[in-house]
């Protein structure tokens, strides 16, 4: 993979939204080429435009790869157990209840719940909803 885009998924890794001039300056390549590049992840599904504010992040099915991936590289002598990992849709003011683990959305918005399950809730990462 070439460093540059590799560095770029890195980058859009957080789950935040980010603006492409400044993700150009960062990988010190030109605005325009950027922009060719979002154009083909964003009709790939890689990622995830914003046209109203022109920002871009990585699309969650990719980022879910990528923490697999992750996952398998830091695999302690082969004893990996089974895994499930999901996304889940958390409705304003509601609870959910996953294996033992009470999961309570406070908020006025709807908020997404990444979950990575191996015998008890390992991880779990929230963003809200645009």
């Amino acid at each position: 993979m070439s460093a540059k885009f590799e560095r770029l998924i890195i980058l859009l890794n957080d789950n935040a939204w980010h603006n492409p001039k400044e993700i150009a300056e960062t990988l010190e390549i030109p605005q325009n080429k950027l922009q060719r590049i979002i154009q083909f992840l964003a009709e790939s599904d890689l990622i995830q435009q914003d046209t109203t504010t022109n920002q871009i992040k990585l699309n969650k099915n990719w980022k879910t790869f990528i923490l697999n991936q992750e996952n398998k590289d830091e695999d302690i002598e082969g004893a990996s157990d089974l895994e499930a990992v999901g996304t889940i849709i958390i409705p304003p003011k509601q609870i959910i209840k996953i294996q033992s683990t009470r999961i309570a959305n406070l908020t006025d918005s709807s908020l997404e719940l990444e979950i990575r399950v191996n015998k008890r809730v390992a991880d779990i990462a929230i963003s809200k909803l645009k």
